[in-house]
């Protein structure tokens, strides 16, 4: 797992689709769903339940989302931490 499985991940969460999250990320549908794919095996969870009309987030998803982006957060943060800046 990388931080940009879990940029991929809050991506096909808030727009609820992988095409949709692809557009956002400037990459193909089929990128986005390798990466998820790649985060749940790792995680041994499914994050989505995949429908038609797109994406419904499963609980584990809800955690992992609520986590990702605190993690993200902290990430974009830490060159201005560590240049001793405070943070926007």
């Amino acid at each position: 797992m990388d931080i940009k499985d879990l940029r991929y991940f809050v991506a096909v969460y808030e727009e609820r689709g992988f095409a949709r999250a692809g557009v956002l990320l400037e990459t193909v549908q089929s990128n986005v769903s390798a990466r998820i794919r790649r985060l749940e095996l790792f995680l041994g969870v499914r994050l989505f339940e995949r429908h038609r009309r797109g994406v419904v987030v499963t609980d584990k998803g809800e955690k992992l989302y609520r986590h990702a982006k605190r993690v993200i957060a902290l990430l974009e943060e830490t060159p201005a931490a560590v240049k001793g800046k405070e943070a926007a």
